[in-house]
Protein backbone atom coordinates (compact mmCIF):
# COMPACT_ATOMS: atom_id res chain seq x y z
CA UNK A 1 0.00 0.00 0.00
CA UNK A 2 2.46 2.51 1.19
CA UNK A 3 4.98 1.60 -1.93
CA UNK A 4 1.76 2.42 -4.52
CA UNK A 5 1.04 5.69 -2.91
CA UNK A 6 4.88 6.74 -3.40
CA UNK A 7 4.60 5.23 -6.98
CA UNK A 8 1.26 6.78 -7.54
CA UNK A 9 2.25 10.53 -6.90
CA UNK A 10 4.96 12.76 -8.65
CA UNK A 11 8.17 14.26 -6.48
CA UNK A 12 6.69 17.54 -6.75
CA UNK A 13 3.69 16.44 -4.98
CA UNK A 14 5.95 14.73 -2.20
CA UNK A 15 7.75 18.02 -1.91
CA UNK A 16 4.89 20.07 -1.49
CA UNK A 17 3.31 17.81 1.07
CA UNK A 18 6.78 18.53 2.95
CA UNK A 19 6.79 22.04 2.65
CA UNK A 20 3.19 21.87 3.45
CA UNK A 21 3.61 20.05 6.78
CA UNK A 22 6.71 22.25 7.94
CA UNK A 23 4.83 25.38 7.08
CA UNK A 24 1.35 24.31 9.31
CA UNK A 25 3.44 23.27 11.94
CA UNK A 26 5.38 26.45 11.87
CA UNK A 27 1.86 28.75 11.51
CA UNK A 28 0.13 26.65 13.88
CA UNK A 29 2.16 26.97 16.92
CA UNK A 30 1.20 30.51 16.92
CA UNK A 31 -2.27 31.24 15.11
CA UNK A 32 -4.78 29.10 17.21
CA UNK A 33 -3.30 31.44 20.23
CA UNK A 34 -3.71 34.51 18.76
CA UNK A 35 -7.56 35.52 20.03
CA UNK A 36 -6.86 34.14 23.79
CA UNK A 37 -3.95 36.16 23.78
CA UNK A 38 -5.73 39.38 23.31
CA UNK A 39 -8.82 38.62 24.58
CA UNK A 40 -6.73 37.01 28.38
CA UNK A 41 -3.68 39.38 28.32
CA UNK A 42 -4.73 42.66 26.70
CA UNK A 43 -8.24 42.46 27.58
CA UNK A 44 -9.72 42.94 24.27
CA UNK A 45 -13.32 41.88 24.03
CA UNK A 46 -14.13 39.36 21.46
CA UNK A 47 -16.30 41.23 19.25
CA UNK A 48 -13.14 43.90 18.74
CA UNK A 49 -11.27 40.86 17.94
CA UNK A 50 -13.48 38.95 15.81
CA UNK A 51 -13.88 42.47 13.79
CA UNK A 52 -10.06 43.25 13.67
CA UNK A 53 -9.96 39.83 12.25
CA UNK A 54 -12.57 40.73 9.85
CA UNK A 55 -10.41 43.35 8.32
CA UNK A 56 -6.91 41.23 8.71
CA UNK A 57 -8.63 38.51 6.32
CA UNK A 58 -10.77 40.49 3.92
CA UNK A 59 -7.40 42.69 2.90
CA UNK A 60 -5.75 38.84 2.41
CA UNK A 61 -9.15 37.71 0.48
CA UNK A 62 -8.84 41.02 -1.92
CA UNK A 63 -4.94 40.15 -2.42
CA UNK A 64 -5.63 37.04 -3.36
CA UNK A 65 -7.76 37.82 -6.49
CA UNK A 66 -5.10 39.74 -8.04
CA UNK A 67 -2.33 36.97 -6.91
CA UNK A 68 -4.73 34.06 -8.94
CA UNK A 69 -4.37 36.67 -12.15
CA UNK A 70 -0.76 36.53 -11.49
CA UNK A 71 -0.20 33.32 -10.60
CA UNK A 72 -1.54 32.01 -14.25
CA UNK A 73 0.20 35.12 -15.91
CA UNK A 74 3.96 34.31 -14.19
CA UNK A 75 3.90 31.34 -12.45
CA UNK A 76 2.99 29.21 -9.55
CA UNK A 77 6.80 29.54 -8.19
CA UNK A 78 7.52 33.32 -7.48
CA UNK A 79 4.13 34.04 -5.78
CA UNK A 80 4.86 30.91 -3.68
CA UNK A 81 8.39 32.58 -2.81
CA UNK A 82 6.81 35.86 -2.78
CA UNK A 83 4.37 35.24 -0.34
CA UNK A 84 6.43 32.76 2.16
CA UNK A 85 8.83 35.87 2.26
CA UNK A 86 6.03 38.67 3.35
CA UNK A 87 4.79 35.75 5.84
CA UNK A 88 8.42 35.52 7.31
CA UNK A 89 8.72 39.11 7.91
CA UNK A 90 5.11 39.44 9.48
CA UNK A 91 5.91 36.25 12.22
CA UNK A 92 9.06 38.19 13.03
CA UNK A 93 7.18 41.78 13.41
CA UNK A 94 4.66 40.31 15.57
CA UNK A 95 7.17 38.36 17.84
CA UNK A 96 8.72 41.97 18.20
CA UNK A 97 5.36 43.66 18.92
CA UNK A 98 5.25 41.04 21.69
CA UNK A 99 8.09 41.60 22.99
CA UNK A 100 8.57 45.28 22.61
CA UNK A 101 5.13 46.19 24.09
CA UNK A 102 3.20 47.27 21.43
CA UNK A 103 -0.54 47.57 21.51
CA UNK A 104 -3.60 46.63 20.15
CA UNK A 105 -3.61 48.66 16.93
CA UNK A 106 0.05 47.68 16.04
CA UNK A 107 -0.62 43.79 16.91
CA UNK A 108 -3.38 43.75 14.42
CA UNK A 109 -1.75 46.23 11.39
CA UNK A 110 0.93 43.00 11.53
CA UNK A 111 -1.73 40.53 11.18
CA UNK A 112 -3.12 42.43 8.08
CA UNK A 113 0.21 41.95 6.98
CA UNK A 114 0.15 38.13 7.78
CA UNK A 115 -3.12 38.07 6.11
CA UNK A 116 -1.91 39.60 2.79
CA UNK A 117 1.33 37.25 2.87
CA UNK A 118 -1.15 34.27 3.21
CA UNK A 119 -3.75 35.84 0.13
CA UNK A 120 0.08 35.86 -2.19
CA UNK A 121 0.25 31.81 -2.06
CA UNK A 122 -2.17 30.15 0.21
CA UNK A 123 -3.03 28.29 -2.69
CA UNK A 124 -0.59 27.77 -5.16
CA UNK A 125 0.42 24.41 -3.45
CA UNK A 126 -3.16 23.50 -4.53
CA UNK A 127 -2.45 24.59 -8.09
CA UNK A 128 0.83 22.56 -8.71
CA UNK A 129 -0.89 19.87 -7.39
CA UNK A 130 -3.65 20.18 -10.09
CA UNK A 131 -1.30 21.16 -12.61
CA UNK A 132 0.81 17.73 -11.86
CA UNK A 133 -1.61 15.04 -11.23
CA UNK A 134 -4.23 13.69 -13.88
CA UNK A 135 -8.08 14.14 -12.73
CA UNK A 136 -8.46 11.05 -11.41
CA UNK A 137 -5.38 10.69 -8.91
CA UNK A 138 -6.03 14.42 -7.65
CA UNK A 139 -8.75 13.47 -4.97
CA UNK A 140 -5.57 11.30 -3.20
CA UNK A 141 -2.98 13.98 -4.17
CA UNK A 142 -4.97 16.99 -2.42
CA UNK A 143 -5.33 14.37 0.46
CA UNK A 144 -1.82 13.61 0.81
CA UNK A 145 -1.58 17.32 0.76
CA UNK A 146 -3.88 17.93 3.83
CA UNK A 147 -2.30 14.88 5.49
CA UNK A 148 1.48 16.77 5.41
CA UNK A 149 -0.34 20.48 6.49
CA UNK A 150 -2.53 18.29 9.26
CA UNK A 151 1.02 16.96 10.60
CA UNK A 152 2.12 20.11 11.49
CA UNK A 153 -0.93 21.37 13.14
CA UNK A 154 -0.91 18.27 14.95
CA UNK A 155 2.53 18.98 16.40
CA UNK A 156 2.30 22.73 16.50
CA UNK A 157 -0.32 23.64 18.72
CA UNK A 158 1.15 21.27 21.55
CA UNK A 159 4.69 22.91 21.65
CA UNK A 160 2.78 26.64 21.09
CA UNK A 161 0.86 25.39 24.15
CA UNK A 162 4.03 24.77 26.03
CA UNK A 163 5.90 28.09 24.75
CA UNK A 164 2.25 29.94 25.42
CA UNK A 165 3.13 29.21 29.24
CA UNK A 166 6.13 31.14 29.11
CA UNK A 167 6.88 32.89 26.03
CA UNK A 168 3.78 34.43 23.35
CA UNK A 169 7.00 36.32 21.73
CA UNK A 170 9.06 32.77 21.08
CA UNK A 171 6.00 31.21 19.30
CA UNK A 172 5.87 33.91 16.71
CA UNK A 173 9.59 34.02 16.54
CA UNK A 174 10.00 30.55 15.41
CA UNK A 175 6.67 30.44 13.00
CA UNK A 176 8.92 33.04 11.14
CA UNK A 177 11.98 30.73 10.93
CA UNK A 178 9.59 27.83 9.39
CA UNK A 179 8.41 30.07 6.69
CA UNK A 180 11.75 30.94 5.73
CA UNK A 181 12.92 27.39 5.99
CA UNK A 182 9.65 26.42 3.50
CA UNK A 183 10.64 29.73 0.66
CA UNK A 184 14.00 27.55 0.77
CA UNK A 185 12.48 24.44 -0.16
CA UNK A 186 10.54 26.43 -2.77
CA UNK A 187 13.44 28.27 -4.46
CA UNK A 188 16.31 25.39 -4.87
CA UNK A 189 13.40 22.13 -5.70
CA UNK A 190 10.33 22.87 -6.68
CA UNK A 191 10.14 23.97 -10.43
CA UNK A 192 7.18 25.81 -11.64
CA UNK A 193 3.92 24.17 -12.99
CA UNK A 194 2.20 27.04 -15.21
CA UNK A 195 0.74 25.28 -18.41
CA UNK A 196 2.92 25.29 -22.04
CA UNK A 197 1.15 28.16 -24.19
CA UNK A 198 1.20 25.28 -26.26
CA UNK A 199 -1.22 22.89 -23.81
CA UNK A 200 -3.16 25.96 -23.50
CA UNK A 201 -4.26 26.93 -27.01
CA UNK A 202 -5.01 22.99 -27.45
CA UNK A 203 -7.96 23.07 -24.54
CA UNK A 204 -11.55 23.77 -25.92
CA UNK A 205 -13.05 26.70 -24.86
CA UNK A 206 -14.59 27.63 -21.59
CA UNK A 207 -17.18 30.09 -20.46
CA UNK A 208 -16.42 33.05 -18.27
CA UNK A 209 -15.86 32.16 -14.90
CA UNK A 210 -18.40 34.26 -13.81
CA UNK A 211 -20.46 32.78 -15.88
CA UNK A 212 -20.20 29.16 -14.29
CA UNK A 213 -23.52 28.82 -12.48
CA UNK A 214 -22.21 25.55 -10.62
CA UNK A 215 -19.16 27.42 -9.93
CA UNK A 216 -20.81 30.23 -8.01
CA UNK A 217 -23.11 27.89 -6.08
CA UNK A 218 -20.22 25.88 -5.25
CA UNK A 219 -18.37 29.35 -3.94
CA UNK A 220 -21.37 30.52 -1.66
CA UNK A 221 -21.94 26.99 -0.02
CA UNK A 222 -18.65 26.94 0.91
CA UNK A 223 -18.52 30.37 2.26
CA UNK A 224 -21.28 29.26 4.75
CA UNK A 225 -19.20 26.39 5.33
CA UNK A 226 -15.67 28.60 5.81
CA UNK A 227 -17.58 31.13 7.62
CA UNK A 228 -18.58 28.01 10.41
CA UNK A 229 -15.28 26.47 10.01
CA UNK A 230 -13.16 29.19 10.99
CA UNK A 231 -14.22 29.50 14.28
CA UNK A 232 -12.85 26.23 15.46
CA UNK A 233 -9.68 28.59 15.27
CA UNK A 234 -11.00 31.58 17.00
CA UNK A 235 -13.68 31.41 19.01
CA UNK A 236 -13.21 27.47 20.14
CA UNK A 237 -10.25 28.31 21.54
CA UNK A 238 -11.85 31.47 23.38
CA UNK A 239 -14.46 29.54 24.90
CA UNK A 240 -12.25 26.28 25.97
CA UNK A 241 -9.57 28.61 27.98
CA UNK A 242 -12.42 31.85 28.55
CA UNK A 243 -15.81 29.22 29.62
CA UNK A 244 -14.78 26.27 30.65
CA UNK A 245 -11.19 27.44 32.08
CA UNK A 246 -8.94 25.31 30.27
CA UNK A 247 -5.42 25.62 30.37
CA UNK A 248 -3.22 26.82 26.86
CA UNK A 249 -1.55 23.64 26.97
CA UNK A 250 -4.60 21.17 27.26
CA UNK A 251 -6.47 23.19 24.55
CA UNK A 252 -3.33 22.82 22.53
CA UNK A 253 -3.94 18.95 22.56
CA UNK A 254 -7.29 19.20 21.61
CA UNK A 255 -6.56 20.92 18.31
CA UNK A 256 -4.08 18.07 18.05
CA UNK A 257 -6.50 15.74 17.42
CA UNK A 258 -7.58 17.28 14.77
CA UNK A 259 -4.29 17.01 13.16
CA UNK A 260 -3.59 13.76 13.94
CA UNK A 261 -7.00 12.29 12.77
CA UNK A 262 -5.83 13.53 9.11
CA UNK A 263 -2.99 12.14 9.16
CA UNK A 264 -4.45 8.87 10.15
CA UNK A 265 -7.60 8.85 8.36
CA UNK A 266 -7.79 10.98 5.18
CA UNK A 267 -5.94 9.10 2.61
CA UNK A 268 -8.19 5.77 3.15
CA UNK A 269 -11.29 8.01 3.87
CA UNK A 270 -10.48 9.43 0.67
CA UNK A 271 -10.01 6.49 -1.20
CA UNK A 272 -13.16 5.01 0.06
CA UNK A 273 -15.44 7.94 -0.99
CA UNK A 274 -13.79 8.23 -4.56
CA UNK A 275 -16.63 5.24 -4.74
CA UNK A 276 -19.30 8.45 -4.43
CA UNK A 277 -20.21 11.59 -5.92
CA UNK A 278 -18.36 14.13 -4.72
CA UNK A 279 -21.34 16.47 -3.98
CA UNK A 280 -22.66 13.77 -1.91
CA UNK A 281 -19.27 13.84 0.26
CA UNK A 282 -20.06 17.62 0.50
CA UNK A 283 -23.06 17.14 1.72
CA UNK A 284 -22.96 14.69 4.28
CA UNK A 285 -19.62 16.25 5.42
CA UNK A 286 -21.31 19.47 5.91
CA UNK A 287 -23.96 17.73 8.38
CA UNK A 288 -21.49 16.26 10.34
CA UNK A 289 -20.02 19.55 11.08
CA UNK A 290 -23.37 20.84 11.79
CA UNK A 291 -23.34 18.44 14.62
CA UNK A 292 -19.88 18.70 15.98
CA UNK A 293 -20.23 22.22 16.46
CA UNK A 294 -23.95 22.57 17.82
CA UNK A 295 -22.42 19.83 20.51
CA UNK A 296 -19.37 22.68 21.50
CA UNK A 297 -22.62 24.68 23.33
CA UNK A 298 -23.06 21.54 25.50
CA UNK A 299 -19.48 20.99 26.34
CA UNK A 300 -18.71 21.61 30.12
CA UNK A 301 -15.52 19.34 30.31
CA UNK A 302 -12.11 18.76 29.05
CA UNK A 303 -13.47 15.85 27.43
CA UNK A 304 -16.74 16.97 26.17
CA UNK A 305 -14.23 19.35 24.13
CA UNK A 306 -12.50 16.80 22.77
CA UNK A 307 -15.30 14.74 21.51
CA UNK A 308 -16.34 17.85 19.71
CA UNK A 309 -13.51 18.69 18.01
CA UNK A 310 -13.71 14.33 16.79
CA UNK A 311 -16.68 14.93 15.42
CA UNK A 312 -16.04 18.12 13.85
CA UNK A 313 -12.75 16.51 11.94
CA UNK A 314 -14.54 13.57 10.98
CA UNK A 315 -16.61 16.36 8.85
CA UNK A 316 -13.40 17.78 7.66
CA UNK A 317 -12.24 14.71 6.64
CA UNK A 318 -15.32 14.27 4.17
CA UNK A 319 -15.74 17.91 2.97
CA UNK A 320 -11.66 18.73 2.18
CA UNK A 321 -10.85 16.27 0.00
CA UNK A 322 -13.82 16.14 -2.27
CA UNK A 323 -14.20 20.34 -2.54
CA UNK A 324 -10.59 20.45 -3.89
CA UNK A 325 -11.30 18.16 -6.15
CA UNK A 326 -14.25 19.02 -7.46
CA UNK A 327 -12.99 22.97 -7.82
CA UNK A 328 -9.52 21.46 -9.88
CA UNK A 329 -11.89 20.08 -12.58
CA UNK A 330 -14.50 22.90 -12.58
CA UNK A 331 -11.31 25.45 -13.66
CA UNK A 332 -9.79 24.80 -17.16
CA UNK A 333 -5.56 24.64 -16.88
CA UNK A 334 -5.12 28.18 -18.11
CA UNK A 335 -7.17 29.69 -15.54
CA UNK A 336 -6.78 27.36 -12.89
CA UNK A 337 -4.94 29.70 -10.99
CA UNK A 338 -7.93 32.45 -11.16
CA UNK A 339 -10.73 29.75 -10.66
CA UNK A 340 -8.54 28.49 -7.28
CA UNK A 341 -7.79 31.78 -5.86
CA UNK A 342 -10.98 33.57 -6.54
CA UNK A 343 -13.19 30.58 -5.02
CA UNK A 344 -10.06 31.01 -1.92
CA UNK A 345 -11.15 34.58 -1.71
CA UNK A 346 -15.10 34.01 -1.57
CA UNK A 347 -14.06 31.28 0.71
CA UNK A 348 -11.81 34.20 2.95
CA UNK A 349 -15.21 36.06 2.59
CA UNK A 350 -16.39 33.54 5.20
CA UNK A 351 -13.02 33.01 7.30
CA UNK A 352 -13.17 36.65 7.90
CA UNK A 353 -17.11 37.26 8.87
CA UNK A 354 -16.24 33.85 10.69
CA UNK A 355 -14.66 35.62 13.85
CA UNK A 356 -16.62 38.37 13.42
CA UNK A 357 -19.50 36.81 13.74
CA UNK A 358 -18.83 34.24 16.57
CA UNK A 359 -17.01 37.11 18.65
CA UNK A 360 -20.40 38.73 18.24
CA UNK A 361 -22.62 35.79 18.92
CA UNK A 362 -20.22 35.30 21.68
CA UNK A 363 -20.79 38.57 23.49
CA UNK A 364 -24.18 38.86 22.77
CA UNK A 365 -24.84 35.16 24.26
CA UNK A 366 -22.41 35.03 27.06
CA UNK A 367 -25.39 34.54 29.66
CA UNK A 368 -26.62 31.28 26.95
CA UNK A 369 -23.29 30.18 25.19
CA UNK A 370 -25.41 27.43 23.56
CA UNK A 371 -27.19 29.29 21.35
CA UNK A 372 -24.03 30.84 19.74
CA UNK A 373 -23.21 27.14 18.79
CA UNK A 374 -26.44 26.21 18.06
CA UNK A 375 -26.79 28.94 15.38
CA UNK A 376 -22.97 27.93 14.24
CA UNK A 377 -24.50 24.48 13.41
CA UNK A 378 -27.69 25.44 12.01
CA UNK A 379 -25.63 27.69 9.31
CA UNK A 380 -23.54 23.96 8.32
CA UNK A 381 -27.06 22.75 7.86
CA UNK A 382 -27.68 25.76 5.37
CA UNK A 383 -24.48 25.24 3.80
CA UNK A 384 -25.33 21.40 3.01
CA UNK A 385 -28.52 22.75 1.23
CA UNK A 386 -25.62 24.67 -1.07
CA UNK A 387 -24.09 21.69 -1.62
CA UNK A 388 -27.74 19.88 -2.93
CA UNK A 389 -28.51 22.79 -5.57
CA UNK A 390 -24.96 22.51 -6.43
CA UNK A 391 -25.48 18.74 -7.23
CA UNK A 392 -28.52 19.41 -9.08
CA UNK A 393 -26.67 21.44 -11.63
CA UNK A 394 -23.74 19.51 -11.85
CA UNK A 395 -23.31 16.66 -14.60
CA UNK A 396 -22.98 13.36 -12.64
CA UNK A 397 -19.69 12.53 -14.65
CA UNK A 398 -17.56 16.20 -13.62
CA UNK A 399 -19.93 14.81 -9.83
CA UNK A 400 -18.53 11.24 -10.50
CA UNK A 401 -14.52 10.52 -9.08
CA UNK A 402 -14.25 7.66 -11.72
CA UNK A 403 -15.77 9.37 -14.81
CA UNK A 404 -13.07 11.35 -14.29
CA UNK A 405 -10.69 8.70 -14.66
CA UNK A 406 -10.14 7.82 -11.00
Amino acid sequence: MAESVFRRYDRQVWILVAGSLLNTFGTSIAYPFVSLYLYKYQGVSMTDIGLALLAAAAAGGLVSVGAGELCDRFGRKIMLNIGLFFQMVSFALLGYAIMAGWGYSEFMMLMVLKEISGGLYRNVPQVMVADTVEPGDRNGAFSLLRIGGNLGFALGPIFGGILASYSYAAMFIITALTSGAYMLISLYLLHDTRPDERDIAAHPHHDPMWSNTPFIIFCAASAIGSLVYSNLFTTFGTFSGGFIDVSESMIGLIFSLNGFMVVVFQLPVAYYLERFRMTTSLILGSLIYASGFALVGFCNSVWMLFMSMFIITVGELVVTPASQTLLSEMAPPEARGRYMNVAGFIGSGGNACGPAVGGFLMDGFSKNIIMMWLILGALEVVCAGGYLALRLRLSSKMDDLKAAGA
